[in-house]
């Protein structure tokens, strides 16, 4: 989470979802660091992502989102859930100079003092949002962004692993080895043994693709199959070297067309040809280093993620702490069919996007990695001023 590059897919922009994008353009993932630095992986300049053809969205309701706007719309429990992530927006504003300007947009102009205000109003009234959406009027006016917002998304993953070398299990995911983390590239450590041997490793994998999206990510779960125990991984830093997008190499060099490129797709061709592994993940050097946690992943504002409420935001943007409104489509799961998403979103991580850009925490699961993996498109986005 934070204006970072996950492995090689993360942000990845128009509608690839930021997964799919980083593994285009050499993105990362959510950033898993505690506090506001910049995610893993920056891309190698900077430069905007060049984003695959992609279907147009599908029509928007012709009925305005806060008449739409639930928890089922949002897929929360209840609007009171969201109230953890409110609060440590609520904290984030309270710690900036109330007079200094928070928010300065086209018809939105909040300083932090009366960002701080609205938040905690907003907390005050999810009770009442539960019981009647509308009730939402009364205190805020929804003031929509001059342009469509790029949305993606990112997700939580779960890896098995074991706690020793053993059978199949012989992928290691690392600690950070220190100064002698810019020595080696990712064909030196996966394929070199570079790393070996020096009591670096959490855990061993046994699918080397697994580990490589865990990379793009930046975070994510083992499950350890001696006993079923779990336990996070998160951001611990990277080798230095040069991102490289292995989307954007495979398509090059016609493994699929562009406007295929998902991560469902680069793992399908993976696993369809094996013995082409080796060259297309080493083909990006760059490589990432976990450390243990048994807290959730943690974004560039310093707190905890949420699913379905927390987004990945460029700060130069909308700054962390944002209060907004997000309308638009998410993939379908486990069919086809579009699924439509209108919820209240708090900016509170990062990644290597730009500009009007949202990439949506999803969290763990095999719907959350679907989403994230095909995710791209446009949606609608307010920011939400207070009377």
């Amino acid at each position: 989470m934070k204006n970072p590059v996950s492995a090689f897919l993360r942000p990845l922009a128009a509608g690839l979802g930021l997964a799919v994008l980083l593994l285009a353009a050499g993105c990362a993932g959510v950033a898993e660091n505690p506090g506001p630095a910049p995610r893993p992986n920056p891309g190698p300049d900077g430069s905007q992502v060049r984003l695959p053809a992609s279907p147009p969205p599908a029509a928007a309701p012709t009925t305005p989102w806060n008449t739409r706007v639930s928890p089922g719309s949002q897929q929360i429990p209840s609007f009171a859930s969201l109230a953890p992530a409110v609060d440590r927006s609520i904290a984030y504003a309270a710690r900036k100079p109330a007079s200094a300007v928070a928010i300065d947009k086209p018809g939105a102009s909040l300083t932090w003092g009366q960002l701080h205000q609205a938040l905690l109003t907003f907390r005050r009234i999810l009770p009442e949002l539960d019981r009647d959406p509308s009730v939402l009027s009364k205190y805020f006016k929804w003031v929509p962004l001059d342009t469509d917002t790029l949305l993606t998304g990112y997700y939580e993953p779960t890896i098995e692993v074991s706690r020793t070398a053993r059978g199949p299990y012989v992928w290691p995911i690392y600690r950070n080895p220190g100064a002698s983390a810019k020595k080696h590239s990712r064909e030196a450590i996966d394929y070199g043994g570079a790393l070996r041997g020096k009591g670096l490793e959490i855990g061993y994998a046994k699918d080397p693709i697994a580990v490589f999206f865990l990379h793009v990510q930046g975070s994510g779960k083992l499950r350890f199959v001696e006993d079923g125990t779990t336990e996070y991984v998160l951001f611990g830093g990277n080798n230095g070297h040069r991102y490289v997008g292995v989307g954007r190499v495979m398509v090059n060099r016609g493994c699929f067309p562009e406007e295929e490129m998902s991560m469902q797709r680069i793992r399908r061709f993976l696993e369809e040809n094996p013995a082409q592994i080796r060259e297309y993940l080493t083909a990006n050097p760059s490589y990432i280093f976990f450390r243990e946690s048994q807290t959730p992943p943690i974004g560039a504002m310093g707190v905890p993620v949420t699913p379905h409420a927390s987004i990945a935001v460029d700060p130069g943007f909308v700054p962390y702490g944002s209060l907004l409104v997000v309308d638009g489509d998410l993939p379908g799961f486990p069919g086809p069919a579009p699924e439509r998403f209108t919820g209240f979103v708090m900016a509170q991580d990062t990644g290597c996007m730009r500009g009007n850009h949202f990439d949506l925490y999803l969290g763990p699961g095999e719907k959350a990695a679907h989403q994230a993996g095909l995710m791209k498109g446009t949606a609608k986005a307010y920011i939400l001023m207070p009377r």
